[in-house]
């Protein structure tokens, strides 16, 4: 018995390093459960001096997903376990950003970002395809869908980022006054700023895994002023990239979002001629984690409509 009650002892110790001097083995079963959950796997793809990290699952359709600034393919693991029944779900780190690297310098405005996936796309044999995107990757999703509409089946986005005319948000309030930035993480405690911006409730996050997205966002924070810059001053409008864009969208934003003001629901919508809107009551930046169920849901039936619009129209011809 003294034997066993020494192991345990051994293992609980073990156990309280890891969690609290040494994150990352932890962070990274936990970044296996939440794949599990989503019913995800992970795939790499070497294309074009880049090294995809991408994240896929579910049979269908097609359905891209293009993350936020900081983000990374997990941000969609959530929605993913309900989404993988009807769409084949292929989220990829956009370069700059998780575990996708590359070589050299890049140019990060929305368009360049916007032909990588393409390319991405073009080595996976993948021709046409549902888009989506939260924030940044909102903005980017726009991008691609203004370069090649034709394979574009319809669009889904959620707080999307770019919009020059919309009022400004708590966070862009503190950026255009010059103060900090909390998009771009320097330290733990940044990390912290930034969730609290992000959600009305946030969801739990272990105590290693949080750690460990801190440091890495951290480790990168001089590339992610670069992105942010090139993004702010060096991209096409929102507005411009969005307006006369003719195919099926779902605008989604959350209510109570402090990173990108929800009145940009409105005025995007005005640029689409075939969009429609949803307004999430008491949800933040990003409604596919912190609602998953109705977010993912939404999506789903706007999908199947849009499809069924689609058939009936090419019976027509």
């Amino acid at each position: 018995m003294t034997n066993w009650l020494i192991v345990l002892l051994g293992l609980v110790a073990a156990w309280v390093l890891f969690w609290l001097l040494w994150p990352r083995p932890l962070a990274r079963l936990f970044m296996a459960a939440e794949r599990k959950q989503g019913r995800l796997s992970i795939r790499r793809v070497r294309q074009d001096g880049f090294d995809w990290h991408v994240l896929e699952g579910g049979h269908g359709e097609p359905l891209v997903l293009l993350h936020g600034f900081n983000g990374d393919g997990y941000h969609f693991a959530r929605v993913s376990r309900l989404l993988g029944a009807h769409f084949r779900v292929i989220a990829p780190d956009l370069p700059g950003f998780g575990q996708t690297t590359f070589q050299g310098e890049l140019d990060y405005d929305v368009e360049s970002q916007a032909r990588r996936v393409l390319a991405l796309l073009d080595e996976l044999g993948i021709e046409r395809f549902y888009l989506g995107g939260n924030s940044m990757g909102g903005y980017v999703a726009c991008a691609l869908a203004r370069l090649a509409p034709e394979r574009v089946r319809a669009l889904w986005l959620m707080n999307p980022g770019g919009l020059q005319t919309a009022t400004l948000s708590p966070l862009f309030e503190v950026v255009y006054q010059g103060g900090h930035n909390a998009l771009v993480v320097r330290n733990r405690e940044d990390f912290q700023r930034l969730m609290d911006y992000c959600f009305v409730r946030p969801p739990w996050l272990p105590r290693p895994l949080a750690r460990e997205l801190a440091d890495r966002a951290a480790r990168h924070a001089e590339r992610a002023q670069d992105i942010f810059d090139a993004i702010r001053f060096h991209s096409k409008p929102l507005e411009d990239l969005a307006r006369g864009l003719d195919m099926p969208a779902l605008i989604v934003w959350g209510q109570a979002d402090q990173v990108l003001h929800p009145d940009g629901l409105k005025l995007l919508s005005e640029c689409m001629p075939q969009a429609q809107t949803l307004l999430m009551p008491a949800t933040g930046h990003l409604p596919m984690i912190e609602q998953p169920r109705p977010t993912a849901e939404a999506w789903i039936s706007f999908a199947e409509s849009a499809a069924r619009r689609e058939t009936r129209e090419a019976a027509r011809v």
